[in-house]
């Protein structure tokens, strides 16, 4: 638990650190002083890095619930599966009717 605490806070923090390194790259781009692939970049890799190592955790968490023996512990870890692919549906749906919008 105090794990998965520890990743939510370092993942809030590099949300922050991504907002204000999106703020300085855009004062920088406006003053032509700026390459815009790594300006893309800049916006990119942090995402990339906070959902890889949060998707890894989730699933490490699922493989430690599934491969224990008591069954609160498998239930437990059913019911997280079970949110986390409601949660990445949901995601998944509204990012494809925003894109479906625009067409």
């Amino acid at each position: 638990m105090l794990a998965m605490f520890a990743m939510l806070r370092s993942g809030f923090s590099m949300m922050r650190w991504l907002h204000t390194d999106r703020q300085l790259a855009r004062e920088r781009l406006q003053q032509g002083g700026y390459f815009v692939l790594s300006y893309l970049l800049s916006i990119v890799t942090p995402m990339f890095f906070v959902g890889w190592s949060l998707n890894c955790f989730i699933f490490a968490m699922l493989i430690a619930g599934f491969g224990s023996q008591s069954m609160i512990c498998r239930a437990v870890a059913a019911l997280w599966l079970v949110v986390y692919l409601v949660n990445m549906g949901t995601i998944l749906m509204e990012l494809m009717w925003k894109y479906a919008k625009d067409f």
